[in-house]
């Protein structure tokens, strides 16, 4: 039995929980983070040659998008799934780096010395 599916939909933090002899199934999941609240995990991902095994209060960011098979060692699992966020570097950043492109533009050197000095 699945115990979640389309993660690829997820807009904010879920938690599931998964029993023995269940499966949580998470499509196009890449950058979730994983963590586990009680209990322990077993993690597949498509594609993966490593599985990964994880306890209560550890976490796993999953590394691939297709099907990433979440199975619970022992019991019950809890598991919290937190939806990839993409970090923009803040304004300050984005005017000094182009600042200082500008700037090493200037005062770029030729890239082969020349001779017509000597």
């Amino acid at each position: 039995m699945d115990a979640y599916r389309g993660v690829s939909e997820l807009t904010a933090m879920t938690s599931i929980g998964i029993a023995r002899g269940n499966v949580a199934r998470i499509q196009n999941a890449r950058g979730v983070v994983l963590s586990v609240q009680h209990g322990a995990v077993w993690i597949t991902q498509k594609g993966s040659p490593d599985d990964v095994c994880i306890g209560a209060g550890q976490s796993f960011r999953i590394a691939r998008d297709g099907l990433t098979l979440v199975v619970p060692v022992g019991g019950l699992a809890l598991v919290t799934l937190v939806p990839a966020t993409r970090v923009r570097p803040s304004l300050a950043t984005r005017i000094a780096t182009r600042f200082w492109s500008f700037w090493a533009g200037l005062y770029r050197l030729p890239s082969r010395p020349s001779t017509s000095w000597i």
